[in-house]
């Protein structure tokens, strides 16, 4: 039996070689003998609001199957942090998640990322200590998202796992993902 695999995009256009796109078709590609790929739309991506875009989640999350894998790209990644951090119980009590893969995101709060409404508290912070099923992946190329970003979550959680993923960039439409896969595909 297949795993849900949950897969949530980054902000902006979708479709092409636009946004996530490329990565979602490269992990269904890698992983769909193993997953059942869910990937929703989400709200407004263009203009994303993210009291929407944490109800998409827990939406999505409630129908997924015990056991899901969570994957969030870029803004999608920043976002299921703030939703794991306001729920705690989905993954510290209901064993809803097997694993968390925040995948090229941004630390908002650092220069040039200071929007409030994505930034995680210091609070939010300390309940995702907790979180043992972390895995931060970064390129060391991202030229969107710096790889500080990644750096900095890396301090935030010292107990999560890190991939650093080479020639990606930041939307992942080249390089070689297979330790991503690699990874993910240990939770199937």
């Amino acid at each position: 039996m297949r795993r849900d695999l949950i897969f949530i995009h980054s902000a902006g256009r979708q479709g092409g070689d636009n946004g996530s796109t490329r990565l979602l078709q490269r992990l269904d590609a890698a992983l769909s003998d193993r997953f059942c790929i869910i990937a929703p739309e989400m709200p407004d991506p263009e203009r994303p609001d993210i009291d929407a875009w944490l109800s998409r989640i827990e939406n999505t999350l409630l129908q997924a199957s015990d056991g899901a894998v969570l994957v969030g790209h870029s803004l999608g990644g920043s976002t299921i942090l703030q939703y794991l951090a306001g729920n705690p119980d989905i993954w510290r009590v209901n064993n809803r998640l097997s694993a968390v893969f925040v995948v090229a995101a941004p630390f908002w709060g650092l220069k040039d990322w200071e929007i409030d409404e994505f930034v995680l508290s210091a609070n939010e912070v300390a309940v995702l200590s907790d979180c043992k099923t972390l895995c931060f992946c970064h390129g060391r190329d991202d030229e969107i998202v710096d790889f500080t970003h990644c750096q900095t979550y890396m301090r935030h959680f010292p107990h999560a796992h890190q991939i650093t993923l080479d020639g990606t960039g930041h939307l992942m439409l080249g390089g070689d993902i297979a330790k991503l896969v690699d990874e993910i595909r240990i939770y199937a």
